[in-house]
């Protein structure tokens, strides 16, 4: 077994492929500790060449309820207010800490598809006129 850092793209390519040889490896075996270091090589690799942009959180919410079969009503009755609910979906209320820690609470969502900013839209019957 020959351990080195993974510096190209073919390198990362072989070690892609070198990862199903050692997948279903006894633990504590030689095999199992070539195959630890192998998956931390290769995210030190994704992280530096591969970057992966956080998702809009307003659509990963939307596709997060929508996988799960939640409805608009649910996500009202966990924030306890089916206006806001609207209004975050919408983008014309913010998603806050709170409301990501209840997403989190109640379904489970990763706090970390929420964290990319995004715009508000602004509210038309808000809007003050001239």
């Amino acid at each position: 077994m020959n351990i080195r850092p993974i510096r190209t793209p073919e390198d990362y390519g072989a070690a892609l492929k070198m990862i199903d040889k050692y997948w279903a490896s006894e633990e504590g075996t030689e095999n199992s500790d070539y195959f630890e270091i192998l998956c931390a090589l290769i995210m030190v690799y994704e992280k530096e060449n591969r970057p992966v942009d956080l998702p809009d959180p307003i659509e990963a919410l939307k596709y997060y309820m929508q996988q799960d079969g939640h409805p608009v009503e649910e996500l009202g009755l966990i924030l306890k207010d089916q206006t806001l609910a609207q209004k975050i979906l919408g983008k014309s209320a913010s998603l806050t800490l709170p409301v990501v820690y209840q997403l989190y609470k109640h379904w489970e969502y990763p706090p970390v598809s929420f964290l990319n900013p995004y715009k508000l839209i602004s509210d038309p019957l808000r809007e003050e006129t001239p």
